[in-house]
């Protein structure tokens, strides 16, 4: 039996930031859905099958933690990680502790 990839979605308005939490989380076996900003991530969010959120906080138009709010109001099962991504993608809490978010899911 294959055992299908978590999907997570990421968000962060840093290109160069996205695309390299993206290649680094491809890398540990993870499906990544990138968005450069909230409404973005919010139309993904409605739209694919996603089993944890990565946000920056500090976004321009819809900061993280507004999009976060609206994405629990939608699937409040969903684990989401709001915090300042301009650090480099494998000093983040966030990307460490995405196993553990995912664990608390089930």
């Amino acid at each position: 039996m294959v055992q299908l990839r978590k999907t997570i979605l990421c968000i962060d308005d840093h290109w160069n930031g996205l695309i390299g939490r993206k290649m680094f989380l491809e890398s540990n076996g993870y499906e990544v859905l990138e968005a450069t900003g909230g409404d973005e991530g919010l139309r993904l969010f409605r739209t694919h099958p996603v089993d944890a959120v990565v946000v920056d906080y500090q976004m321009p138009g819809m900061n993280g933690d507004v999009v976060a709010a609206r994405m629990k109001r939608l699937k409040a099962n969903i684990p989401i990680c709001c915090c300042p991504l301009t650090a480099p993608c494998q000093k983040t809490n966030c990307n460490r502790s995405i196993p553990s978010l995912l664990s608390r899911r089930n």
